[in-house]
């Protein structure tokens, strides 16, 4: 990986994850896998994020001059977002065949171990799912290096065509899952 790529926060975290590869076409003629069967809620909670960080200067000017408007459009998009989280969490709950991966994360890609080895060069279809705040995402992929271990192989891969809304997702997931970690290290230290 390059050096910049290797400037970006990682975390060491536990998330559903499916992949296939692809061929090159497909990443090319999409803006999003389409290699996945799922429901229509799936997407929902990432897309009302990226709404959320879109219109959120919108909110705060709003809140300058009509506070009580703002605290309005808050409370109504609170209930969306109840509304989004009791769907999604249902969702997740049926289907509770997920399987957790450890995978180390950051904006420009994640690795992980496998027991199938993959090409460097080749393109994946992913698709994640964040069991804590029930986000899951569809994204496009590329194997940067695939090394052998014990019981199988460490693969690391870089996001590709990755929407800045998808990135923004990511930062603040992992910005997030650090603060809680520093949470419970200090927590830890105060006993």
């Amino acid at each position: 990986m390059s050096q910049d790529r290797r400037q970006f926060y990682r975390i060491d975290h536990k998330v559903a994850l499916e992949y296939r590869v692809v061929p090159e076409s497909d990443v090319m003629t999409s803006a999003r896998p389409y290699h996945f069967d799922v429901s229509p809620h799936f997407l929902l909670l990432g897309e009302l994020q990226a709404l959320d960080s879109e219109t959120s200067h919108l909110l705060r000017k709003i809140g300058e001059s009509q506070p009580d408007i703002a605290g309005y459009l808050k409370l109504i998009n609170t209930k969306i977002d109840m509304i989004a989280n009791s769907l999604v969490s249902q969702e997740l709950t049926d289907t509770s065949g997920l399987r957790l991966k450890s995978i180390n994360l950051s904006e420009g890609g994640l690795s992980f171990d496998s027991n199938q080895a993959l090409r460097q060069g080749d393109y994946l279809a992913l698709k994640l799912v964040f069991p804590e705040s029930h986000l899951g995402m569809l994204l496009y992929a590329r194997v940067q290096r695939c090394a052998p271990i014990q019981d199988g192989f460490h693969i690391a891969i870089e996001f590709f065509k990755l929407t800045e809304s998808c990135r923004t997702l990511i930062a603040r997931y992992i910005l997030e899952a650090q603060a809680r970690e520093r949470q419970r290290q200090l927590g830890r230290h105060d006993r």
